[in-house]
């Protein structure tokens, strides 16, 4: 153990730690005799008697109760009063021995250097008395091992050897002392000795762990700022680096917390903490502690490991007050050493860390002086940057700071971003395209920031410019950034805010300029918002009137007001404000030498010759006036208006069209205007429009509506006589498509049908397939029968039928219509082609949707059927039966079987008004099958008896069928039974009466029940 540490441990431990006034009484028995007074009780018994006052110093008092102890022992008296003596000699000898050691050191140890040289040489003049205390300590030990004192015994021994510098012996009094007394009130005390002889002996472990119970023991307060120190150096000893920064930093709180009483030590912030405002003993353990600390970190992450380590702590009371003053120190140390790029890590990991922190805009400072000396101003550049941004105006640090700060930080702030925001604006000139926009985007907002700061009231005393140059540079950037409502405003702001009558040439020319920028500025933001409902826009565009006119009004002189007003015409034309239009158009035309428009004069104006400029300028407004009178719905005045801008525009240019086009327009809508009221001079009006302007486009929109209101006024010859020659020649027009229906109707109003069918067929080769293409085709078909052309409706009706299936009904009818044409011409076969295909077209129907077919249909097939079942029935009964039999009874049957099918369908659709016929004619053909066959031609080749058994064999073949036709006769007629009069009814009750005598021929039974029936 060096001398130095040897004697800085003495004075701690010396340093209020001697033993108590007395010893506590031994045995139980001893302390229980009656009323006699114990050594003890004497050496703790304080008299209320006066006695003279004597002075004496501690050391003479010590050796006094010395000498009076020495002489009782020479008593012998009893051993256990002998023992108090001992124990209480031991004590008086302790308190004169500390008395003597330090008779000269009381208040000379101011300084904590000298007092440790002092004390070392007052104890080596007392090594003697020092070894005299420890045997009388070993030998009360040794002769009373179970004694309570000795507690403060081995307390005093391994106290005195330690200060003999017999460490090991001390360290092993320390130990026994500790086990056998595990709550002894020196328990601090005698961890702390521990630790200190440990870490002397460089068993840095040890020492951690009895440091450590130092900090956990009650009474620590004497111990524990020097335990923490020692505990980290022994945990930086380990290279328990981590372990050891923590160690710092509670040794930083607690120098912290033990200046808390000090007034002016409590009021300090971190705003403008030091250690070294700390008391003298603390500024110097905080000065060695934060040296370390540094060594510590550096050996480590450096800042990195700093970071962590204070964010790890974050919870420590104290911890807020001096965290800058780690970095500073670990900075300054890292400079020292001439890392220089390691100490820019540290500030910026501060100004990461506590980025809303003064110190961290001081430590930006020394930052930027860093990259300052090395040369580094790109990254000079980022961090004035970064600084604005961080501490600038809106910044959350701003507005939160004192106005002390914000002082402190405002000159920076001017400095800072009036150089980057020129610096930005200077590259963006020198950037293209997108790129440009991006960097004037980027100079508009640095140039706002620093003119924020400039309107500060604090700012003006800082100021060296005036700052309209800035301000006109900040609308620029925005407008080259394609911020225009943010130039405008700076525009507009420059241009008309309120200059003192001594403004310079200078001044005056921005705000000019600023003026017709604002000008310039709305327009582009209008172009930008395009996209907008015209709604949207209406704010803007009231903007732009607004500046126009505030520019033209301020600077007439300037030739860029006449352009302006030329643009302000147009907006006000937009906007329909007619007043305002008569206003820039007549400051347009007075520019000029023109006389003013008015609606009465402007017809009545001669042109004068005028330079090409001027010439379109007056056109222009000259045009929009008599447009302004279109839309007023004056037309009469409108068409003398464009007459007179005529006269300035030249005849082969778009507005030349454009104008004729409108003059058109105002004839034709004076038609408009009367056609409800006097139609005929409507219609003259609106054929006016091609003899005016016959090349215009409304032309021929204008005969149109002539037809059309000659055709609502029911005028149809008139409408032919138009229509005719539009159609004649302009046949391929868009609008001639239409006229064949119009032609059509016409047509059909003066009853001209044939006429009338052929405008529908031009209707149905041009129309695309479709419901008008097929109703044109069948309507035409009609209007043809109507005009008596057979030869022109039959072929419609026949491409009707073909190409058009759907709709069914319609279909069917076309059908039955061509078979009724080829009916009324005799031509059968034709016409039971058509049959066919009724019933063809029917069963189809039936499959795919039979909702569709309804009772004409049903009747249509009916019809259809029941013809063709008679055509089959008449080549039935029309075919002979001749020998040989079988060969003429096959054709008879196929031709039966035909009829029978069609019958059959008749039956499958249930008309009352076919069903009793067909049924009958089915009857009639098996009754006649049976009969022909009876009546046929007999073999030749037969001999009487062979020819009766043919004849037999005949009647067996017959009566099958016979039977079959008085079956198919009697369904029919229990229809009468149904309550259905019909005379094929009848008839097969006839029939029956021939066939079935027995049962059947009885007619006054069968008119009773018939009678009985109705």
């Amino acid at each position: 153990m060096s001398a130095s540490s040897y004697v800085s441990s003495a004075l701690i431990v010396m340093s209020g730690m001697l033993l108590s006034g007395c010893f506590s009484s031994g045995q139980s028995d001893y302390t229980q005799q009656a009323k006699r007074a114990s050594l003890s009780d004497l050496a703790n018994k304080s008299t209320s008697k006066k006695v003279a006052a004597v002075e004496m110093s501690q050391q003479q008092r010590s050796a006094a109760l010395a000498g009076i102890y020495q002489q009782l022992l020479t008593l012998e008296p009893d051993p256990e009063v002998r023992t108090h003596v001992e124990y209480r000699l031991a004590q008086i000898n302790t308190e004169s021995f500390e008395a003597q050691s330090y008779a000269d050191l009381g208040d000379e140890l101011t300084d904590p250097s000298q007092a440790d040289s002092q004390v070392l040489a007052q104890l080596s003049q007392n090594d003697a008395a020092l070894q005299q205390l420890i045997e009388q300590y070993q030998q009360l030990l040794q002769r009373y091992p179970q004694r309570a004192e000795n507690e403060h015994i081995q307390y005093q021994l391994a106290k005195a050897l330690d200060l003999q510098g017999k460490l090991d012996a001390s360290l092993a009094q320390v130990e026994s002392l500790l086990r056998q007394y595990p709550q002894t009130e020196y328990l601090a005390e005698l961890n702390f000795r521990r630790g200190e002889i440990y870490y002397n002996l460089q068993n840095y472990s040890a020492a951690i762990q009895a440091y450590k119970q130092v900090l956990t023991a009650s009474n620590n307060q004497k111990y524990q700022l020097n335990s923490l120190y020692m505990l980290g150096w022994s945990e930086f000893k380990l290279n328990r680096l981590a372990n050891a920064d923590n160690a710092f930093l509670q040794v930083f709180e607690a120098l912290v917390a033990s200046q808390q009483n000090n007034p002016d030590i409590a009021r300090l912030t971190a705003d403008n903490f030091a250690f070294e405002k700390l008391g003298s003993r603390a500024q110097n353990l905080a000065i060695d502690t934060q040296r370390v600390l540094s060594i510590s970190l550096s050996q480590q992450l450096q800042s990195q490991s700093l970071v962590t380590l204070v964010k790890d702590n974050q919870s420590l009371p104290y911890i807020d007050l001096y965290q800058h003053v780690l970095f500073a120190n670990l900075a300054t140390f890292l400079l020292d050493k001439k890392l220089d790029y390691d100490a820019e890590l540290t500030y910026q990991a501060y100004i990461d860390f506590a980025p809303n922190h003064i110190w961290a805009a001081r430590f930006s400072l020394d930052l930027l002086d860093l990259y300052q000396r090395q040369g580094k101003f790109a990254a000079m550049h980022k961090l004035k940057n970064d600084y604005v941004n961080q501490y600038g105006l809106n910044s959350a640090f701003w507005l939160n700071a004192s106005t002390a700060h914000q002082g402190e930080l405002l000159p920076n702030l001017l400095s800072f971003s009036d150089e980057h925001s020129r610096r930005l604006y200077a590259e963006a000139q020198t950037q293209k395209g997108n790129t440009r926009i991006s960097a004037f985007a980027q100079a508009a907002t640095a140039l706002n920031t620093y003119l924020q700061l400039a309107q500060l009231p604090q700012a003006k005393p800082l100021l060296s410019k005036d700052i309209i140059h800035d301000q006109y540079l900040f609308a620029d950037a925005n407008f080259e950034a394609e911020q225009y409502q943010a130039a405008l405003d700076s525009y507009y702001s420059i241009a008309y805010s309120s200059t003192p009558a001594e403004a310079s040439t200078a001044l005056s020319q921005i705000q000019q300029q600023s003026a017709y920028a604002t000008t310039v500025t709305i327009r582009e933001l209008i172009t930008k918002d395009s996209q907008r409902s015209s709604s949207d826009l209406t704010p803007l565009l009231t903007k732009r009137n607004q500046l126009d006119k505030q520019f033209i009004n301020q600077y007439p002189q300037d030739e860029r007001a006449l352009q302006l007003a030329s643009n302000a015409a147009q907006y006000s034309f937009d906007n329909q404000d007619f007043g305002e239009l008569a206003y820039f158009t007549d400051f347009v035309l007075q520019a000029h030498g023109i006389a003013p428009l008015t609606a009465s004069s402007s017809a009545a104006q001669t042109a004068i010759p005028l330079s090409d400029s001027a010439r379109k300028q007056v056109q222009f407004v000259s045009q929009l006036y008599a447009n302004s009178l279109y839309q007023q719905a004056q037309y009469v005045q409108a068409e003398d208006g464009y007459v007179l801008a005529l006269q300035y525009t030249d005849s082969g240019s778009s507005a030349w069209t454009e104008m004729r086009n409108l003059l058109a327009s105002s004839i034709y809508f004076q038609a408009q205007a009367v056609k409800q009221t006097e139609p005929q001079l409507a219609v003259s009006q609106l054929l006016r429009v091609a003899q005016v302007v016959p090349e215009s486009k409304y032309a021929m929109n204008a005969e149109l509506d002539a037809a059309n209101l000659l055709l609502e006024q029911q005028r149809w010859q008139e409408a032919v006589d138009v229509l005719k020659p539009f159609q004649s020649q302009h046949p391929n027009h868009e609008f001639s498509a239409a006229i064949p229906a119009k032609l059509a109707q016409s047509y059909e109003a003066l009853a001209q049908w044939d006429l009338a069918a052929e405008q529908l067929l031009i209707i149905v080769a041009n129309e695309q397939p479709g419901a008008l293409k097929r109703e044109a085709q069948y309507t035409a078909a009609e209007y043809y029968l109507k005009a008596g052309d057979r030869g022109n409706a039959l072929t419609t009706f026949r491409h009707y039928a073909k190409t058009y299936p759907q709709p069914f009904d319609v279909a069917q009818e076309v059908r039955f219509k061509m078979s009724e044409f080829y009916r009324q011409s005799g031509e059968a076969n034709k016409q039971y082609y058509w049959f066919r295909q009724i019933l063809s077209f029917d069963r189809q129907q039936l499959q795919s949707d039979a909702n569709a077919i309804q009772a004409r249909q049903v009747e249509l097939a009916s019809i259809a059927a029941f013809a063709l079942g008679k055509a089959e029935q008449r080549s039935f009964a029309a075919i002979k039966l001749n020998a040989p039999l079988q060969k003429s009874l096959k054709s008879k049957q196929d031709a039966m079987k035909k009829a029978i099918g069609y019958y059959q369908q008749v039956l499958d659709f249930q008309l009352a008004k076919y069903v009793p016929h067909a049924t009958y004619n089915l009857a009639e053909m098996y009754r006649q099958l049976a009969s022909d066959m009876m009546n046929s031609q007999r073999p030749s080749d037969l001999d009487e008896l062979a020819l009766e058994e043919y004849e037999i064999l005949l009647e067996e073949l017959a009566y099958p069928f016979e039977e079959k036709a008085i079956d198919i006769h009697i369904s029919n007629t229990q229809r009468a039974w149904e309550d259905i009069i019909d005379q094929w009814i009848d008839q097969s009750f006839l029939r029956l009466a021939e066939m079935s005598p027995a049962l059947y021929q009885k007619s006054e039974l069968t008119h009773e029940v018939i009678d009985a029936i109705h």
